[in-house]
């Protein structure tokens, strides 16, 4: 057995390229949809891991493909661009709003920063069930995604698309509110929220 070959997927361990991810996004899985055709269900399969499909498509830095077995034989797999290619057709199809998620907990969840942490928590939280509202400083909500990556490599209307799914979801977002100015701790608590997810940039 070469050391190539223990690269290669097996039951006892997840493929690299997945192991490399920092969300565990199902590669394999995702790419084997995508051969099929099945594009809406490529990218939910994505979401099942993180909530960013068509950012991570066009700036994640793609730890996934240094992994990727493929390079033993010719050159990694493009599975960052793929991830962008299964997003951009569900957007040009028409974004695939996600099924109404009762609110099974009746503890509300304040989060302070609509970045992509602020953001991810709220998306994980509102898919169990709480209620979740974000309190963001900036006029519109994102962070980095919003403010700090150049429109040529990230379009606004990408990070706008992205952050509408998390709403679809149940997600308040609240912008103009400084937290320790227009909000604090204790306002929070008084108001009653039972968690503060502090996610500050």
């Amino acid at each position: 057995m070469t050391l190539a070959s223990c690269a290669i997927k097996s039951k006892r361990r997840l493929p690299p390229c997945r192991a490399a991810c920092p969300a565990g996004v199902n590669v394999q899985g995702y790419i084997a949809l995508l051969q099929k055709g099945r594009f809406n269900e490529a990218v939910e399969l994505i979401r099942k891991s993180m909530p960013f499909p068509a950012i991570c498509g066009r700036v994640c830095f793609s730890p996934c493909e240094d992994a990727c077995s493929r390079k033993n034989v010719d050159q990694p797999v493009g599975i960052r661009y793929l991830k962008r290619l299964a997003a951009d057709i569900e957007r040009e199809q028409g974004r695939i709003k996600p099924d109404a998620i009762p609110k099974t907990h009746k503890e509300k969840v304040a989060i302070v920063g609509a970045g992509p942490a602020g953001l991810s928590v709220a998306y994980e939280l509102a898919k169990l069930g709480y209620p979740v509202t974000i309190f963001e400083s900036m006029p519109r909500p994102g962070g980095m995604m919003q403010y700090g990556i150049p429109e040529f490599r990230l379009q606004k209307y990408v990070v706008a698309n992205e952050i509408a799914y998390i709403q679809d979801l149940g997600v308040e977002i609240k912008t103009g509110v400084e937290f320790g100015k227009d909000i604090h701790l204790e306002t929070l608590q008084n108001s009653g929220y039972k968690a503060v997810f502090i996610a500050k940039g």
